[in-house]
């Protein structure tokens, strides 16, 4: 077991984290004007933590200066009414990524979300990177942790658990966003870091969350559903917490698993954007080459959210 450092951060990161997608107009602008409403959206209906991602938040398709920006509207939209984790784009090198961590403490973000742009070619490199950006800033930061791709010749490289050991000894590092791919490996690092790190689940959501990460120690985890139906994921946190496991097993069996076998063929994220525009909560349109969901998926999904009363 990992010795215990201090993180004030694991009662302060509970319950669900709200990945934010990006706004765009129908010329393909970021509208951050419609990401302002959609933040005060989420914090008047109670959740307590937002974050942007390279995926979700559609870092992949922005300029620097949009990144920037779309995490400072964030903060500021939030205005300390909730947590808010911003992150780095996935390109650039160690400098660039300082950068980001800087400008993230700079708006008073919460946390920092770090992501590694480069391929695996041994455990130092790794090392290295996490820890310069920690050295730069005093806010706490976490690893977007997922599979890297390997310079050394085979398949994808996870970190390793050791890694993360020296990784967790750095006094600002205390979390990560848990994207593995491996449901072992997961389960190895929920159990092993819990106590110590804020760990958000990606991947699953409620069911995730249900039936692997809680009883394992996790405190968190990546929304989705609750990202349009925000009561959802809150009452479904609250049920599972208070010890009322056969209302958190419902909401997960009866509403968010049915969805996601419907709806996650269509494509998860363009999805989950036409799933805000039914709802009037931001417009449907993408920046190319995004996949626009087609007139005929929109009404797939617009007829699946009215068979939930989610419409």
């Amino acid at each position: 077991m990992k010795k215990m450092k201090s993180n004030k951060y694991l009662e302060k990161v509970t319950g669900p984290v709200i990945p934010i997608p990006t706004p765009f107009t129908k010329s393909q602008d970021v509208d951050y004007a419609a990401l302002k409403s959609y933040i005060q959206f989420l914090v008047d209906r109670g959740i307590k933590n937002v974050m942007t991602t390279v995926g979700t938040s559609r870092f992949n398709l922005l300029s620097e200066e949009e990144v920037k920006r779309v995490n400072e509207t964030i903060v500021e939209s939030v205005d300390g009414k909730a947590v808010t984790i911003v992150a780095n784009p996935l390109t650039g090198g160690t400098k660039h990524a300082i950068d980001f961590a800087k400008h993230s403490e700079e708006i008073g973000a919460d946390l920092f979300m770090a992501y590694f742009p480069e391929r695996h070619y041994g455990e130092e490199n790794t090392f290295k990177f996490f820890e310069q950006v920690c050295n730069n800033i005093s806010i706490g930061v976490l690893i977007h942790e997922m599979p890297k791709r390997s310079g050394l010749g085979g398949g994808p490289v996870h970190y390793s658990l050791p890694l993360l050991d020296k990784l967790f000894e750095i006094d600002n590092l205390v979390g990560l966003k848990e994207e593995a791919l491996d449901a072992d490996y997961s389960n190895q690092i929920v159990e092993r870091f819990s106590k110590i790190a804020v760990i958000i689940g990606a991947g699953g959501g409620m069911s995730r969350y249900l039936y692997r990460d809680f009883d394992l120690g996790a405190k968190t985890f990546l929304g989705a559903v609750g990202n349009f139906i925000p009561e959802l994921e809150l009452e479904f946190f609250d049920a599972i917490t208070s010890g009322n496991k056969e209302r958190a097993t419902q909401i997960v069996e009866e509403l968010e698993q049915p969805f996601f076998e419907k709806a996650v063929p269509m494509g998860w994220h363009p999805g989950l954007k036409a799933a805000l525009a039914l709802k009037g909560l931001m417009p449907i349109y993408e920046r190319e080459p995004m996949k626009f969901m087609s007139g005929a998926e929109v009404e797939e999904l617009k007829s699946i959210m009215k068979s939930y009363n989610w419409l």
